[in-house]
């Protein structure tokens, strides 16, 4: 997919959108360019739901005009693939990123950058799915071809560095997770600059790996860096701003901090429900933890009720098997258990 600046106006776009139908008619190529140009900037936004329909008619567009295995027609479909991962509709984003990962490599080739690209997209939604084992070989793959295609510091090279670390990180293998957080980080700062959305990206990372090694002071320390920067680069209803906000407030959670948690984690939720929507995964994980804090307060009724509001959610979109959808169950096996014992703990021996 190419890249466009998310910090140039949409107006641009669409000015240049209105002047190509004008000009060219609805169907010439680069009006049709012109539309993904739009959909693409508001996706870099984080604004998933507009750009679906644009990407939807000029996938259809190009299909019609430049026929199916044109390399901007699987452009296309890879680009409406992203939209569905991001809006947390895996099982869809794996079936079109299956597609365009086949006819990348009949029309461009196993060593194309294009298709390299698509290796790595399906290695995220498997990561998504909790299938790990797959997500991390088919990473190894695509950073193996990255080092040998584009060289060390390329940053699709670094990219694929970060997103393995992601996947050591989500085994537990935290130590190996922050060696390669801390080199992509260094080589982020190095090539991309310190306010680059992949350096905070990493930095997100690194501190998020911090956080599970029980090390909060530094973790909160990097998480307040983050939030700072997203803001200023991103705003503040940018997806990635507010999963900082979430990780921050579970540092304070974890900390004992529970009413700054609480305050931060209802923040989070109110954003998540109004960017995202009530089903997407990130939200439902917002309940989760919103939950957990209540339950350390010994809320446990509320909990309770979220608890099983989540897990009903999450087996409708993650599925029953998936790792997140399996903790919630013991969340909620664990609060009933606390809820049941509650009446002798009130009577006292």
């Amino acid at each position: 997919m190419r890249r466009v600046d998310m910090r140039r106006p949409k107006g641009i776009y669409q000015e240049v959108l209105e002047l190509r139908r004008e000009v060219l008619e609805e169907k010439h190529p680069d009006t049709i360019s012109s539309m993904a140009d739009l959909a693409a900037t508001y996706h870099a936004q984080g604004r998933y739901e507009e750009p679906e329909g644009i990407y939807q008619e000029v996938l259809e567009l190009r299909r019609e005009v430049l026929e199916e295995k044109h390399p901007d027609t699987i452009s296309s479909m890879a680009s409406l693939a992203t939209i569905y991962h991001a809006q947390g509709r895996y099982e869809e984003a794996e079936k079109l990123k299956d597609k365009v990962l086949e006819l990348r490599r009949e029309v461009l080739g196993e060593k194309h950058p294009d298709t390299i690209s698509s290796m790595a997209e399906l290695a995220a939604t498997y990561h998504a799915q909790g299938r790990y084992e797959e997500a991390e070989k088919l990473k190894d793959k695509v950073l193996e071809l990255r080092r040998d295609v584009l060289r060390e510091k390329h940053p699709d090279t670094i990219s694929s560095m970060a997103s393995l670390a992601t996947i050591y990180h989500a085994q537990g293998r935290y130590e190996e997770a922050e060696g390669f957080y801390q080199e992509v980080l260094d080589l982020q700062r190095d090539v991309l600059g310190e306010k680059h959305p992949d350096t905070i990206s990493s930095m997100a990372e690194l501190a998020a790996t911090y956080h599970n090694q029980g090390r909060y002071e530094e973790a909160e320390g990097i998480y307040q860096e983050v939030l700072d920067l997203q803001r200023e680069v991103l705003g503040e209803k940018h997806p990635d701003t507010i999963s900082s906000m979430a990780e921050l407030a579970a540092t304070y959670h974890n900390q004992g901090r529970y009413e700054k948690a609480e305050k931060l984690k209802d923040k989070v939720l109110e954003l998540r429900r109004d960017v995202l929507g009530e089903k997407h995964p990130d939200t439902i994980s917002s309940m989760a933890e919103l939950a957990a804090t209540y339950h350390n307060q010994g809320r446990y009724e509320e909990a309770e009720g979220i608890y099983q509001e989540v897990l009903d959610l999450q087996r409708e979109v993650l599925g029953a098997k998936h790792p997140d959808t399996i903790q919630s169950m013991e969340y909620l096996a664990s609060i009933q258990e606390a809820l049941q014992q509650l009446p002798s703990l009130r009577q006292g021996p």
